[in-house]
């Protein structure tokens, strides 16, 4: 299994500038080798040159219209240049919490829904066989010039003609903020990916700082650890509401 991970940087973009997205790939990096990835098995796809711990981009153009989905485009670009029989793809926010062996699934994508049926594009597992559902994926992206990803990804995955081929995982490997706790609550425990920005405070808040006031944080110790290595102004103590 390869652990994918695409950078798009667009300096005249805040979210995306250069800072942000540098800091974002540096603990997506760091986190992945303390939970023992081989170097050789983390892709990093960039529209920049970039190296951090030993992993050094594959330089390509990525999309300037769909920022959401530019992992569909790097999929999409790797499938057409490397042969591979399981790619594990996560947004930058999408942490992995601790180590799992790939999932069981019999279909050609494992993928998630949020805490109602829609699935989130955020963490997904695509099989070799998948490259045709990527390559539609991405035709409907750039000819709709889709703004976000996730419309047009749920629109495929449930289609007469894809559907049979997508298999619903336990929703650990794709923990978010919205739905937290029942998406929690069907997790399989530890939370194997939880999904939040440490920009974000609230979603930091809802991870790390039990702001539902249930007992309930999906991060572990050595991830919220390494968290506040790579963001050291990340809050300590709830906001007062």
């Amino acid at each position: 299994m390869k652990n994918f991970i695409v950078a798009n940087r667009n300096d005249n973009s805040p979210r995306y500038k250069k800072e942000k997205i540098e800091i974002l790939v540096q603990a997506q990096i760091d986190n992945s080798i303390e939970l023992g990835w081989d170097k050789k098995n983390i892709i990093l796809i960039a529209n920049f040159d970039y190296e951090f711990m030993g992993v050094k981009t594959l330089k390509t153009n990525l999309n300037e219209f769909c920022w959401t989905g530019s992992k569909m485009f790097a999929l999409q670009w790797y499938l057409d240049n490397y042969e591979i029989d399981l790619i594990w793809s996560h947004d930058l926010d999408c942490w992995q919490n601790v180590w799992f062996n790939p999932p069981e699934f019999k279909r050609d994508i494992g993928a998630c829904y949020y805490n109602n049926p829609k699935y989130n594009g955020g963490s997904i597992f695509w099989k070799k066989e998948s490259k045709d559902i990527i390559d539609y994926i991405v035709e409907k992206l750039a000819e709709e010039r889709a703004r976000q990803e996730e419309p047009t990804l749920n629109k495929v995955f449930k289609s007469k003609q894809f559907k049979k081929r997508i298999t619903e995982l336990n929703r650990t490997y794709n923990v978010g903020c919205s739905g937290f706790l029942p998406r929690y609550e069907k997790s399989i425990k530890p939370i194997h990916v939880c999904h939040f920005h440490p920009y974000n405070g609230i979603a930091w808040e809802i991870h790390t700082l039990d702001r539902s006031g249930t007992g309930v944080k999906s991060v572990t110790p050595r991830l919220e650890r390494l968290l506040r290595k790579h963001y050291p102004d990340l809050a300590t103590e709830k906001r007062k509401k």
